[in-house]
C-alpha cells in the first residue's frame, strides 16, 4: 500500500517534523492500516481555538475543513481506484484499510 501511495506521488516516510503535517500511515491497535493527512500544527491549533470560541466561520476553521475534505476525498479516490477496500476512520481522520 505504501508503494501504491508513492506511485501516486506521496512521501510515505514518517514526517521528520510531525508539526509540518503531511501523509501519515500507521497501524492502529486492531492491526488495521490507517491512512490520514495531517495539517500543519499552526492550522490545527488556530482552527481548534476558533471552534472552542464558537467562531465556526473563522478563516482558520474554513481552511482546515477545506484541507481535510480535499485530502479525504483524494485518498478515497486513490485507494479505492487502486483496489483497496476502505472505511472512514472512526476518529474522523483518514481511512482504515480493510484486510
Amino acid at each position: 500500500m505504501r508503494f501504491d501511495l508513492e506511485m501516486a506521488g506521496f512521501a510515505t516516510a514518517p514526517p521528520t517534523d510531525r508539526a509540518q503535517g503531511g501523509l501519515v500511515v500507521s497501524v492502529d491497535q486492531d492491526g488495521d492500516v490507517v491512512v490520514a493527512w495531517v495539517s500543519h500544527t499552526r492550522l490545527d491549533t488556530e482552527a481548534l481555538a476558533m471552534v472552542d470560541a464558537d467562531r465556526l466561520e473563522a478563516e482558520a476553521v474554513t481552511r482546515f475543513e477545506i484541507v481535510r475534505d480535499a485530502m479525504t476525498s483524494a485518498f478515497d479516490r486513490i485507494l479505492t481506484g487502486f483496489g483497496y477496500r476502505i472505511r472512514p476512520n472512526p476518529d474522523g481522520l483518514g481511512h482504515v484499510i480493510r484486510h
